[in-house]
């Protein structure tokens, strides 16, 4: 029994000390119980009681001064509701919140309980890197918060922001604007409908649609950053960049002022917006001050014409100004391959000069226009008035076209000319060493055998994307042979290389390497 007695009264013991504990540990929590510290007086050269306005509510005249916890405000008069833990001051109002913070205004309402001034008229809150400028502010000097709703203005050394709306937070020196925010440096001008700007770095956040303009381009975003002093960038949302002749669009565009130039990864797209050619890929870069852009990954160059547009695509595409014209230069670097609804090619680089509106490919070149395959060392297609008007073939120019599962009409010549004419092959000029082997047919377009020719030079017609009518210009050696005089080697001339199944068939075919793998 003295047993249970002895167990009974250690647990009761235990239970208090316990209890105690608890009770200890809940007081200790910050803000349990703290105690609201009263507005403190220090300073006035006249003290009156006033009892109109309430019990013990004190008017102060002259070189009033407060302080409450780590804050201080200085004024030309005020009155003090002791009881309600508040005040209201007047004329040159000071107040100073460490070493750096300071707020200056005419008229101020502050509640001791809650720690909230609110200033009026004149306001002016500074510290060591801004100052804040506004008609009326509320301030929260406990959470170090100040905000205005009626219009403000913050200078720092680079920049003047304003807005109709804005949000100070001391503590991390951010300023949030709101509602036409407006931020002028001496280079550019920024327009934002929700901006958050830290005055310690000078960077400033895009929280919405914005806009920046310069002498040198436009920028819009609907959300990024900008170092207004290091001047670097990077813009998302909808971003786009445009400069003097081109518009740079991409998920993120990285941009630096300093030295104008720029990175944009993914959905790139270069548009010049004189010559109507749009590059389009994966990642691109481009330097502002020499006109200078790459982009690269799926590669994609549009080339627009009055009845449709030209798709190209290469591993690299390349633009930069003319030396000596300064109008621009599209180059493509490997696996270059194109397609138009009238003519389509590969090759592996081209060169396309603005200036005379001509494609030049080399490397292996083959171009295919209907049923006509053109191929030479180099080839070169020059526009006007909206489309194709010739095609220049140069060194070892031959065309083939398949006149059936076996035979095949072939010209072949040092160097060809082709018009067009309604975006259809309609003529050819062969200059030097021309031959020429195809298929003769009757009126009943039945085959009446092959004809074979030498001659330097000739004119070929040709009409619904076969040859209709030679013209042999100089001293022509030429035979009609029947069908079955000819051994199949004599049906093909030196060079002869059937390609077909490297042609580009649709726009999205273009991407397929040569191994027939989409890129």
């Amino acid at each position: 029994m003295k047993t249970t007695v002895m167990i009974q009264q250690c647990i009761h013991a235990l239970t208090h000390k316990v209890y105690f504990l608890l009770l200890a540990i809940i007081l200790s929590v910050p803000g349990q119980a703290q105690q609201v510290k009263q507005i403190e007086l220090l300073n006035a050269n006249t003290l009156e009681f006033d009892e109109s306005l309430g019990k013990n509510v004190r008017r102060l005249i002259g070189n009033v001064s407060f302080k409450h916890d780590r804050i201080t405000m200085d004024c030309d008069s005020a009155y003090l509701f002791t009881e309600q833990n508040r005040m209201d001051a007047f004329g040159r109002i000071f107040i100073k919140q460490g070493d750096t913070v300071t707020v200056r205004s005419r008229r101020l309402e502050y509640n001791g309980n809650t720690s909230l001034a609110q200033l009026f008229d004149e306001v002016v809150m500074s510290d060591r890197k801004m100052t804040l400028t506004t008609d009326k502010l509320d301030y929260n000097l406990k959470d170090n918060i100040a905000y205005y709703t009626s219009g403000g203005k913050l200078v720092d050394q680079d920049n003047t922001l304003t807005s109709d709306k804005g949000y100070y937070y001391s503590a991390t020196k951010e300023v949030y604007f709101k509602q036409n925010v407006v931020l002028v440096n001496p280079r550019y001008t920024m327009n934002s409908d929700t901006l958050r700007y830290n005055t310690a770095s000078g960077i400033a956040y895009f929280l919405g649609p914005s806009t920046l303009r310069s002498n040198e381009n436009f920028i819009y975003c609907e959300k990024g950053w900008y170092d207004t002093r290091k001047e670097t960038s990077s813009f998302y949302n909808n971003a786009y960049l445009s400069s003097r002749q081109q518009k740079i669009s991409g998920d993120t565009i990285l941009y630096n002022r300093q030295t104008f130039t720029g990175r944009v990864k993914g959905n790139v797209e270069m548009v010049d917006t004189i010559q109507k050619v749009s590059i389009k890929g994966n990642y691109g870069e481009y330097r502002e001050l020499s006109d200078w852009s790459m982009v690269t990954g799926k590669a994609l160059m549009i080339l627009s014409f009055d009845q449709d547009s030209l798709f190209l695509h290469a591993d690299t595409l390349l633009a930069h100004p003319d030396t000596i014209t300064g109008k621009r230069i599209l180059r493509g670097y490997h696996n270059v391959r194109f397609f138009k609804l009238d003519i389509q090619g590969v090759c592996d680089s081209l060169v396309y000069t603005f200036s005379d509106s001509t494609i030049r490919f080399y490397k292996e070149p083959v171009l295919w226009s209907d049923e006509n395959q053109l191929t030479a060392d180099s080839i070169s297609i020059v526009q006007g008035n909206g489309s194709i008007e010739k095609v220049i073939l140069t060194e070892n120019a031959f065309i083939t076209s398949k006149e059936d599962t076996a035979g095949y009409n072939q010209i072949r010549g040092k160097n060809m000319v082709g018009y067009f004419g309604k975006n259809q092959l309609e003529k050819i000029d062969v200059t030097g060493n021309g031959q020429t082997i195809y298929f003769a047919r009757n009126k009943q377009q039945q085959t009446i055998g092959v004809n074979r020719a030498d001659c330097s030079d000739m004119l070929i017609l040709i009409s619904e994307n076969k040859v209709d009518k030679i013209t042999f210009i100089k001293q022509p050696d030429a035979t009609l042979f029947p069908l079955n005089e000819l051994k199949a080697e004599e049906l093909f001339l030196k060079g002869f290389n059937w390609q077909d199944s490297r042609r580009p068939r649709d726009r999205e075919s273009i991407f397929i390497n040569q191994t027939g793998t989409l890129k």
